[in-house]
């Protein structure tokens, strides 16, 4: 019996494992933003070998891409600014300020995608570009939109991405 992945129930996050394992403490990112979330996998890299006069390639060989997971964050405070874009966040809680220059470095992370059906994502060392997507109209949000790219480092013997089935 097949069973559709679909629907997003919430994004996880926890610190890198040294073993390459999901960490056993994750923690909600955030609120994600309806619509915003989603996983891609652009076409490999090809390079093609021809005998001369040919137009048929003799040989083909392709670089395959990792999947990577886009999705905005809304409603961030400024702990989330300085932990995922780089910063300071300074002040008592309830009143802190973020203060950023973009010389700091921000760690990889393990992300867990929670879908309501079917493969739940786990990628056990994450490198997060993270970006302010802020806009103020009317009508606008300020966002902070995420790009997960699976890293292979620290995961020995195991894979970066994994599609797991939900119990």
């Amino acid at each position: 019996m097949s069973k559709y992945t679909l629907g997003l129930c919430e994004i996880k996050v926890g610190d890198v494992a040294e073993t390459g394992d999901m960490p056993d403490s994750l923690a909600k990112i955030g609120k994600t933003y309806k619509d915003t979330a989603k996983i891609t996998q652009n076409a490999s890299d090809v390079t093609e070998h021809y005998e001369e006069g040919k137009a048929a390639p003799e040989i083909r060989k392709k670089s395959k891409k990792i999947p990577t997971l886009e999705f905005s964050v809304m409603d961030a405070d400024a702990d989330t600014l300085a932990t995922y874009i780089g910063g300071t966040a300074t002040g008592s809680v309830g009143s802190k300020s973020w203060e950023f220059d973009g010389d700091e470095i921000v760690a990889n992370k393990a992300i867990k995608v929670v879908t309501e059906q079917g493969f739940d994502i786990d990628i056990p060392n994450a490198d997060i570009e993270a970006t302010i997507d802020a806009d103020l109209s009317a009508k606008g949000i300020f966002l902070v939109k995420f790009v997960v790219t699976p890293c292979a480092t620290g995961v020995t013997g195991k894979k970066a991405f994994r599609c797991v089935p939900k119990a």
